[in-house]
């Protein structure tokens, strides 16, 4: 099932640690439904500004939820060296010190542990505007670009190794864009943007794993 889950998820299957402790940060949009429906028997915590993002069900499947500012707040309440793998997928791009929350979650995972994280690349901007985002600009709440290779210094200088990083292209996204259009219309009205991601590199993405 670890094949056809969410990009951000797929890597779960990587893990060597004989843990299973998950943190994903920023769990808005269904993100603690979506990960149980590819993964069993996972600790799954979730970090965000506002649990009010979360639905009725999402509450019920998330062990523990920390309310933070990943812009401000220092993260002391969550444990360090603690977790297996941290997510943190389209949430950089709404802070303006996206460099330093990799350095404070990077804290949070255990040798051998795993970091996601995406983010849109640079090249969004150029993109055509959308409904549901295309371009960069679509999303008021968007503050900053970010430098790949300044990430991978970050987690690099952290004691991280960065096993696989780049334009994030998703070979069972783009086959399946026709399906997505045709839900989005039904359901919204209109074609969303995100659809078309994987088609024209809206996003970049690193995977690191924690080697000391």
């Amino acid at each position: 099932m670890a094949f056809f889950a969410p990009y951000k998820y797929k890597f779960v299957k990587l893990l060597n640690t004989g843990g299973k402790n998950i943190l994903d940060v920023g769990a808005a949009n269904g993100s603690p439904e979506m990960f149980f429906s590819y993964f069993k028997g996972y600790e799954y915590d979730a970090l965000d500004i506002d649990e009010e993002c979360l639905s009725e069900k999402g509450k019920k499947l998330i062990n523990r939820f920390y309310k933070a500012d990943l812009e401000k707040d220092d993260l002391s309440e969550i444990p360090d060296n603690h977790y297996d793998y941290v997510v943190l997928s389209h949430v950089i791009e709404h802070i303006d010190n996206g460099e330093k929350a990799l350095e404070k979650l990077a804290l949070k995972i255990r040798n051998g542990g795993l970091m996601y994280a995406e983010y849109p690349s640079a090249k969004s901007a150029r993109l055509p505007s959308m409904k549901g985002t295309l371009n960069f600009y679509d999303d008021p709440t968007h503050k900053r670009f970010y430098d790949l290779n300044k990430l991978k210094n970050v987690l690099s200088g952290n004691g991280f190794e960065i096993l696989k990083c780049g334009v994030k292209r998703d070979i069972l996204r783009i086959a399946g864009i026709p399906y997505m259009v045709v839900k989005s219309l039904i359901k919204l009205g209109y074609v969303r943007g995100s659809a078309f991601w994987d088609l024209f590199g809206f996003a970049e993405f690193l995977l690191a794993r924690r080697v000391k």
